[in-house]
């Protein structure tokens, strides 16, 4: 589920969206969407947005070179269209109205529509697993284990994330909706830490900064002397913008 999502937040930040909203039902078992306010995606690529291997943040391949977006390997559409049911519903500034886009389990389009909407995208994501019996019974019973993992993800990029507004709602039972995630998109580091960490929190914490060599920089906060703790929770780290798991990693 957050491996899911991930790409998802990442497509929408490398779409220049500054508000990203992720909706959830029953933790993600039922459905998930990201709603973003991004530059939609072109009419043009619409037909082959969800095919292996198909990307439009890459024309040529010496743009590795100089690559700023998040991914570029064109694997994740297709890979949900694979375990799940896929829809997009996109608009850009040039359009005058939305496009409702679904999708068969190869990544072919299957249908569109014209829709109302404002510019930007939505992804929703159903029943991912469905059709593979034993991941989805799997994913069913870990589904509180998977959504802590996607909330911890998510509270990293809001923390990370300058002057993107991030807001989470989780919808269980009969449509009892609880407010996961809501941050303001500030400008800084130290304010993402306190809206979404608390004053708390911050007043724990003290800045640093090194400058390991001429293109290698570490900034951010640490505990002060005393407040700090040996285990890993509660620790965020970011690589060129990206979270990671510093448990995970070879250096």
């Amino acid at each position: 589920l957050s491996s899911a999502v991930k790409e998802l937040v990442e497509n929408s930040l490398d779409a220049g969206a500054t508000s990203i909203e992720i909706s959830l039902k029953d933790f993600g078992e039922e459905w998930f969407q990201v709603i973003d306010n991004g530059c939609g995606i072109s009419p043009n690529n619409c037909k082959v947005l969800a095919l292996k291997h198909h990307t439009s943040k890459l024309s040529e391949f010496h743009d590795l070179q100089s690559l700023t977006t998040f991914g570029f390997r064109g694997e994740a559409l297709s890979s949900l269209c694979a375990l799940g049911n896929l829809t997009v519903e996109t608009r850009t500034a040039s359009e005058e109205v939305a496009t409702l886009l679904t999708f068969n389990h190869s990544g072919a389009l299957a249908a569109e529509m014209k829709t109302a909407q404002q510019v930007g995208t939505t992804v929703t994501v159903k029943k991912l697993f469905y059709n593979l019996l034993v991941r989805s019974k799997e994913f069913k019973r870990n589904i509180r284990k998977e959504y802590g993992k996607l909330v911890s993800l998510l509270n990293a990029y809001a923390l990370i994330a300058k002057g993107v507004r991030f807001g989470c709602t989780n919808t269980t039972g009969k449509n009892a909706k609880s407010v996961v995630l809501k941050t303001q998109g500030n400008d800084s580091l130290k304010d993402n830490i306190i809206t979404v960490l608390g004053m708390n929190t911050f007043n724990c914490l003290e800045p640093m900064s090194l400058c390991i060599s001429e293109s290698c920089e570490v900034d951010g906060f640490l505990s002060k002397p005393g407040l700090g703790n040996e285990r890993n929770q509660g620790r965020c780290y970011c690589l060129k913008a990206h979270p990671f798991d510093s448990s995970t990693s070879y250096y």
